[in-house]
């Protein structure tokens, strides 16, 4: 083998979980330059060698002295290129390495190269996921003789005369932190915090250990107090202090923000005034900063911060700032789903600032696949905002963007997910009491929902668009049938349809009794239109079909559970208990045997039909001017149904026929309750009374709607 251009140096212990990638990702590399790979195994017992043992150059065995450096430094000395490169197991390099062939050809004369290490904080190993970037110098020109130095944290000594660039695309990925087992990292943090204390000590002031005390502190209870130190060694200038400023006060703020500090403004403010180009504050504290202020309902502030947080994404994806600034720490908050989540309600702050043509430029800079549930839902919210309140043409983008949410990238869950998002905020654009507003306010030019127009027979909101455009029973009918999933459907757009003489269900389409409350309880959401709709059918004969049938039992169901029996008008919840009353008498004979429908029988019927059986009776006696055995069989189907109470107080107090008993009633009634008061209740002759046919005319007079007793047994 010719002399290695180029000497990759590796450390493992228990890697089995990722080092083949890692080898794996060298191979292009290796290809494409003359390269050897020496590795050293400081104890592995899981596998982790025999994996090296099929792609190392040189392997060997290095005793593990809780000293990164010393490892480290042992793999230096093995080597012979003249270039030395490190990477950890659970990184691996990106395919892209023309920016490593291009530098390690090169003629110029550098010391070290860095390039930027992408740490993944989820599953998602892309550019969609959540991740954090930093300067990481991993070349050394092996000829200059440095070496590593640190237990931990180990890093080579920069001094001024020494020569350093940046390979332009060259990326190490990692997913370390993604899979840390929680015991382990607690332990890691432990055995981090022991040697880094023990630095501190000998070197109180130095910024660079400070500063990884208060990023290895986490959950510590002295990390306020090392972030303190930090920041007045900032404010001191010690040596370093621009460097490790920015990463410092990034810090804090955060600090600040999860221990709800008052000095939080404070801290944002120093931070500009000292650091105004430091990368970490016009992405991280820039972002931090648009949160506090978008929570506080300051817009102009949280425009401000925002359009910076955005500008600064846009230089460090271009490579517009000053690289040094990564050297120091790790960037957060550059990755897409964060940019995203932030441009998201930017644009609606540009709406409650009266900028619509700022937040359509920037809606227009979505991707409709990179976006989340929430994210979706918002761009949807606001594309209806802008449409319902401005001039503006929303179509297009509207469209692109529907487009691209249903993409199935990185995944079909994660397009479903987003669509479901995008027809959940949708959706509320078409409730009727929303669409009742937009006609109260001054400033609205169109119906929100009309945004969703263009997307036609695409999408169930653009179906859902039309048939609220729409009058005529056969179009509405027409529209309806092209509904994949009726459950999707607004409730107050299927309520329209049947309000303008729609059929349904729709012929042809059957739907079960399960299926059918679903769609009821959608139009429960507006009660108005629910009554409406219970009123009408209540005006018209009951119909033939038991599909249709079970749809208007289906309605009362749904008008019955929703009614607030205490606060509504008398007419209303007559209406809705006699509509109730004629549906049960035509459904339950459909549904159940004579048997069943029986006193005796009716234990077979769920709770709420147990007490339509009593309740179709009980209006039947009021409507042959029997009010007494009105009332006696709506508390005995209150025996049966408990749930009804308020139902059954509500008719007992506000039926017509019992507000005005004549005066011999209530002259008997009196007479009644005085000998009842003489007797104990368990009396045999109080039991005779109340079977009594006497005692049935007044007793909701004397009890209300308690349920009648019999022997001392509820019937």
């Amino acid at each position: 083998m010719s002399k290695p251009l180029l000497s990759i140096g590796i450390i493992f212990k228990n890697e089995i979980r990722c080092l083949e990638r890692c080898l794996k990702s060298l191979q292009p590399l290796r290809d494409a330059l003359p390269c050897e790979l020496v590795m050293a195994d400081t104890g592995a017992t899981d596998g982790s060698r025999e994996i090296a043992e099929k792609y190392a150059d040189i392997l060997f065995d290095f005793p593990w002295i809780n000293d990164f450096s010393a490892a480290r430094n042992a793999v230096i000395e093995r080597c012979s290129g003249q270039w030395y490169m490190s990477i950890d197991c659970d990184e691996w390099v990106d395919p892209n390495i023309e920016g490593y062939v291009k530098f390690l050809t090169s003629d110029k004369e550098f010391d070290f190269a860095s390039v930027i290490i992408r740490n993944y904080n989820t599953p998602q190993l892309d550019a969609a996921g959540s991740y954090s970037d930093f300067l990481a110098v991993r070349l050394l020109r092996l000829s200059s003789g440095v070496r590593y130095e640190g237990a931990i944290h180990e890093h080579w000594p920069y001094s001024g005369d020494l020569r350093t660039m940046m390979i332009r695309g060259g990326i190490f990925h990692h997913d370390g932190y993604v899979y840390q087992d929680p015991t382990k990292k607690a332990e890691k943090q432990m055995r981090n915090m022991d040697l880094l204390r023990k630095q501190l000590e000998q070197d109180p002031d130095n910024l660079i250990i400070l500063t990884q005390c208060v990023e290895s502190g986490d959950n510590l209870p002295e990390k306020g107090d090392y972030l303190r130190r930090a920041m007045a060694g900032v404010e001191e200038k010690r040596p370093q202090w621009e460097l490790f400023g920015g990463p410092i006060y990034r810090c804090a703020v955060r600090y600040a923000i999860a221990n709800n500090l008052p000095e939080l403004e404070e801290w944002i403010e120093k931070a500009e005034t000292m650091f105004p180009d430091s990368i970490f504050l016009r992405v991280e504290i820039a972002y931090f900063a648009f949160g506090n202020a978008w929570n506080k309902d300051d817009y102009a502030q949280s425009i401000y911060w925002g359009e910076m947080y955005l500008q600064g994404v846009s230089d460090y994806e271009a490579g517009r700032f000053n690289r040094s600034d990564i050297l120091a720490s790790s960037l957060n908050k550059a990755d897409s789903h964060s940019r995203l989540s932030v441009a998201t309600v930017l644009a609606y702050g540009y709406l409650h600032e009266r900028q619509p043509e700022k937040c359509l430029k920037l809606m227009e800079t979505f991707h409709g696949r990179e976006l989340d549930a929430k994210q979706a839902g918002d761009c949807a919210r606001n594309l209806c905002n802008l449409h319902s309140h401005y001039s503006l043409d929303t179509a297009s983008l509207l469209s692109r963007l529907w487009g691209e949410l249903n993409e199935p990238v990185p995944t079909q869950a994660q397009a479903d997910q987003r669509r479901a998002g995008f027809l959940q905020v949708g959706a509320g654009m078409f409730e009727g009491a929303f669409i009742r507003s937009e006609g109260t306010e001054e400033d609205v030019l169109r119906h929100a929902y009309t945004a969703f127009l263009p997307l036609g027979d695409n999408c169930e909101l653009g179906i859902a668009a039309q048939m609220l455009e729409t009058e005529d029973a056969a179009a509405l009918e027409a529209l309806l049938g092209k509904v994949e999933e009726l459950e999707k459907l607004p409730g107050c757009v299927l309520a329209h349809a049947l309000r303008y003489g729609v059929r349904f269900p729709i012929q042809d389409r059957p739907l079960t009794i399960e299926r059918m409350d679903i769609l009821a309880g959608g139009i429960a959401k507006d009660r108005d239109e629910l009554h409406g709709l219970v009123r009408q059918a209540g005006e018209q004969k009951l119909p033939d079909s038991a599909q249709e049938l079970g749809w208007v039992r289906g309605l009362c169901m749904a008008a019955l559970k929703v009614c607030p029996w205490k606060e509504i008008d008398g007419e209303t919840g007559l209406m809705l208990s006699r509509a109730f009353a004629n549906v049960e008498k035509a459904y339950l004979p459909i549904c159940y045997s004579g048997t069943a429908l029986t006193r005796d029988g009716l234990f077979l019927l769920p709770p709420l039909h147990r007490f339509g059986f009593y309740c179709a009776q009980a209006f039947d006696a009021l409507d042959g001017g029997y009010a007494a055995g009105y009332v006696r069989l709506l508390r005995e189907g209150l025996a049966v149904c408990e749930g009804v109470k308020d139902m059954v107080e509500f008719l007992i107090n506000n039926t017509p026929e019992l507000k005005n008993p004549s005066e011999e009633l209530r002259s008997m009634a009196e007479q009644i309750r005085a000998v009842l008061s003489k007797f104990s209740p368990q009396d045999p002759a109080v039991q005779a009374l109340k079977q009594s046919e006497a005692y049935q005319k007044v007793a909701y007079l004397i009890e209300g709607i308690a349920p009648p007793v019999t022997g001392g047994q509820m019937q």
